[in-house]
């Protein structure tokens, strides 16, 4: 038994509403999909800039820039992970991040971050850029020496240029050594007032034969100043003089330079060794020292200044060394 022609044409109509209604279900998926389409951001990094932000002695906190060129789409959630790894180990000294500004036209951007690590070393240092999880660039950049770098609590902007030495006195087998230190200031401005301790070392046995003090007075920008202490020492010796800068409780800078009132002149190399005799009593200072210097920190120098050192004197100290040597040259006889 066939389908009547209303029948037939009611199945025909359904069949073409439901086709109808498949279509117009597809179209809006497909047009759904092509409306989230993104075109995905392009970043690259075009130039990296690491300077000094801080300086300690001990750490190093670097000021990194990459200038970053942005093109395609927007960025969503864009970062750049900073990452030091250390030249000798090889393993993660440091790391650090930081975002990247959203934006959807050509254009570089200058993103920053600071990274500390420690100042007797060196780093490679490497940028990845992230957008929406994925990394869209990445580059390195390698920094070292940083150990060359003064520290901020050791910068004076004072240089020591030369030490000039003149005897003023000779009394009971001791001279007086006045000697001239020229102090440079190569710094922008005026030097602060910072402290200096002369001290004068016998050259054999490195014994603190004496010592002063001074200050550097405050010194204009590209001039140079001259300043001037007494020292006190036994007469017939050889002598390091040392001078160091302070400031406060900061040791800044030493320079050292020898004083020679033994002088020697080269021997053959078949000559027989002979002893050198170091009357070390010359070095012990009875009494307070001359000038009142007190050093501004503790030391066992501090003992010499006094009339009874606490440790064994020099004498003691003497007595063993040339012990030391006769027995050494009887060994070599």
């Amino acid at each position: 038994m066939g389908m009547k022609p209303i029948q037939m044409l009611t199945v025909l109509l359904a069949s073409v509403l439901i086709i109808s209604f498949a279509i117009a279900l597809i179209k809006e998926d497909a047009l759904a999909q092509e409306t989230d389409y993104r075109i995905p951001s392009q970043l690259f990094i075009r130039e990296v800039d690491v300077k000094p932000a801080e300086v300690t002695s001990a750490t190093v906190e670097v000021n990194v820039t990459a200038y970053i060129n942005h093109a395609g789409g927007e960025t969503k959630n864009a970062t750049m992970l900073l990452r030091a790894i250390s030249s000798d180990t090889g393993l993660l000294a440091a790391q650090e991040s930081a975002p990247i500004p959203g934006t959807d036209s050509e254009k570089t951007l200058a993103v920053s971050q600071h990274l500390k690590v420690e100042r007797n070393g060196g780093y490679e240092l490497k940028l990845l850029l992230f957008d929406n999880g994925s990394i869209r660039d990445s580059g390195s950049v390698n920094i070292r020496g940083l150990n060359a770098i003064t520290p901020q609590s050791k910068r004076s902007g004072i240089n020591l240029n030369n030490i000039d030495f003149t005897v003023s006195g000779v009394s009971a087998g001791r001279v007086t050594i006045k000697p001239d230190v020229y102090l440079e200031n190569r710094g922008p401005e005026a030097s602060e007032n910072l402290k200096l301790i002369v001290k004068a070392r016998q050259a054999d046995s490195n014994l603190l034969a004496d010592r002063a003090s001074s200050e550097t007075g405050v010194i204009a920008s590209e001039k140079t100043a001259v300043r001037s202490v007494n020292l006190e020492v036994p007469d017939g010796y050889n002598y390091m003089v040392v001078v160091e800068l302070w400031k406060e409780d900061v040791l800044i800078n030493t320079w050292e330079k020898p004083v020679l009132l033994a002088p020697t002149k080269t021997v053959p190399k078949e000559s027989a060794e002979k002893k050198v005799n170091i009357e070390v009593s010359k070095f012990v200072r009875e009494g307070e020292q001359r000038g009142g210097v007190t050093p501004p920190y503790a030391t066992q120098e501090s003992s010499y200044a006094g009339g009874t050192p606490k440790e064994p004197g020099f004498e003691v100290l003497g007595a063993v060394m040339a012990l030391v040597l006769v027995i050494t040259l009887r060994r070599r006889l």
